[in-house]
């Protein structure tokens, strides 16, 4: 449960990830090694905390198989890659959000006096993509961590106001893009206002119309996760030792991950900024 987790602190794992980070450098920094590394020093119970946050990965490699994407698969995923040659045979080993969505996607959303599965409602027809992320979401949402809950909450608002704000550029139909249903989702597919009438609501939407502004495609998504960096630090402001500041530096290890395999250079900024995150709190031999 929630309340025993946060009773427990990991000051030695986490005073110990400068180190780690050092030892892998930022050529060699693997997720696979720091996930191993976590796996061993924390609390069965809080390690599937981690492990939550790589379904992402599970995620890309699912639709990708099921839309036919021929994508290469992802290792960082927690599913096998062998699960998928019968899917059928396998997917109750995955998490219940793809059940519910496999479910669907097969066409029996009916569901019966015998099933508990979730039954999917929507107000507007949405492509199977977006019914998706609805499922995900509400499962990340309702994981019962503090960390995650927020993160994942936050991560489908500031997706759904940038989705908009896309959308409005395009002149595509916003209504069927936006994950979930909430009073946010209806006002950015009613509003007419250059802002969506939500400035003094979000802190960070002037930012974001300018961000979408800019041309640069590499330089518009380093700003677009650095807003994310910040939300980051600011969910787990009061967490120093605990499982909660774990999953802040691992969600940060995954971005930075990401951008070392698609620009170098901006990979290595983002990788010397969570070293400095760390720095901010924990010493770092000098020769660093």
């Amino acid at each position: 449960m929630e309340v025993s987790s946060m009773a427990r602190e990991y000051h030695y794992l986490i005073a110990g990830l400068p180190d780690l980070l050092i030892d892998q450098d930022r050529k060699d920094f693997s997720l696979e090694r720091l996930r191993a590394e976590m796996k061993d020093h924390l609390h069965p119970a809080d390690y599937k905390q981690v492990e939550q946050l790589f379904l992402e990965f599970d995620n890309a490699n699912f639709q990708n198989h099921i839309f036919n994407r021929n994508q290469q698969f992802n290792p960082d995923s927690t599913i096998p890659e062998n699960y998928y040659a019968e899917l059928d045979e396998h997917i109750g080993m995955f998490p219940s959000y793809i059940q519910e969505f496999y479910r669907y996607f097969k066409g029996g959303n009916e569901g019966d006096e015998d099933d508990d599965t979730k039954v999917y409602k929507s107000k507007v027809e949405k492509n199977p993509e977006v019914v998706f992320q609805e499922y995900f979401f509400s499962y990340m949402m309702g994981s019962g961590n503090y960390f995650i809950s927020n993160w994942y909450g936050f991560l489908r608002d500031f997706n759904n106001v940038l989705t908009a704000i896309n959308c409005r550029k395009q002149g595509i139909d916003v209504a069927t893009q936006l994950v979930g249903e909430e009073e946010l989702v209806d006002t950015l597919t009613r509003s007419q206002a250059a802002d969506f009438g939500l400035k003094k609501e979000i802190g960070y939407l002037e930012q974001l119309l300018q961000i979408a502004d800019m041309h640069d495609i590499m330089e518009r998504e380093k700003r677009i996760d650095l807003l994310k960096w910040s939300k980051i630090d600011e969910i787990v402001t009061f967490d120093y030792f605990n499982i909660h500041a774990i999953l802040a530096f691992l969600v940060k290890a995954i971005i930075v991950n990401r951008w070392l395999k698609l620009d170098a250079q901006i990979g290595s900024e983002m990788f010397k900024k969570m070293v400095n995150d760390l720095r901010e709190s924990y010493s770092l031999p000098k020769e660093f």
